[in-house]
C-alpha cells in the first residue's frame, strides 16, 4: 500500500503538468453568426414570411371586426335563432384566427430551423477545425462564461477567417488574447 501511495505521489506532478499544458479556447458564436451573410439572408426570408403571415392574420381580424360591428348594429332586430347563429359564426371565426396564428408561428419556427441548421453546422465545423489547428483541448462559448483566465485563446476571429468573413472594425466582446496565427 505504501508503494502504491508513493508511486501515485510521483505520478501526480506528471498528470498535473500534462493538464496544465492543455490550451483552452473561447469563441463568441453570436458575433460570428451576426457577421455571416447566410444568417442575414435567412433572417430576411424569415422576416418576409412573418410579414406575410401577419398580413393574413390582420385580414382575418379585420373581417371578424367588420362582422362583429354588423352584428352589433343589427342585433336589436334579429330573432333569437339568427342571433345564436351569428354568435356561433363569430366564435368560429375567432377560433380559426387563433388557430391560424398558432399554425403560422409554428411554420415560422420550422422555416427558421430549416434555414439556420446548415449555418449552425457550418459554424460548428469551422470551430472544430480552428480548435484542432490551434491545439485547443476545450472550447467554451464566451457569452456564457463568468470570467476567463488570461491564458484562454479567443478564437472568434480565427473562426470568422475560416468561414471567409472579412474582419470588421468592431472588436469582439471578449477581453482575452486572440489566438496566434499558425
Amino acid at each position: 500500500m505504501k508503494k502504491f501511495l508513493i508511486s501515485l505521489l510521483l505520478m501526480l506532478p506528471l498528470a498535473l503538468s500534462a493538464e496544465a499544458q492543455q490550451k483552452i479556447g473561447i469563441v463568441n458564436t453570436a458575433v460570428i453568426m451576426e457577421a455571416l451573410p447566410d444568417v442575414k439572408a435567412a433572417t430576411t426570408k424569415i422576416q418576409d414570411l412573418a410579414k406575410q403571415y401577419d398580413a393574413e392574420i390582420k385580414r382575418m381580424q379585420d373581417e371578424m371586426k367588420t362582422k362583429l360591428e354588423a352584428y352589433q348594429k343589427e342585433e336589436a332586430t334579429m330573432t333569437e335563432v339568427i342571433k345564436k347563429r351569428r354568435q356561433q359564426e363569430l366564435q368560429e371565426m375567432e377560433a380559426r384566427t387563433q388557430n391560424s396564428y398558432q399554425m403560422m408561428q409554428e411554420e415560422i419556427q420550422k422555416e427558421q430551423e430549416k434555414l439556420m441548421a446548415p449555418i449552425r453546422t457550418k459554424v460548428t465545423t469551422a470551430i472544430s477545425k480552428v480548435c484542432e489547428a490551434q491545439g485547443c483541448a476545450y472550447i467554451f462559448e464566451s457569452g456564457t462564461l463568468l470570467a476567463t483566465g488570461s491564458t484562454a485563446l479567443d478564437l472568434t476571429q480565427a473562426v470568422k477567417d475560416a468561414l471567409g468573413i472579412k474582419a470588421t472594425s468592431a472588436a469582439t466582446t471578449s477581453t482575452t488574447k486572440p489566438a496566434p496565427k499558425k
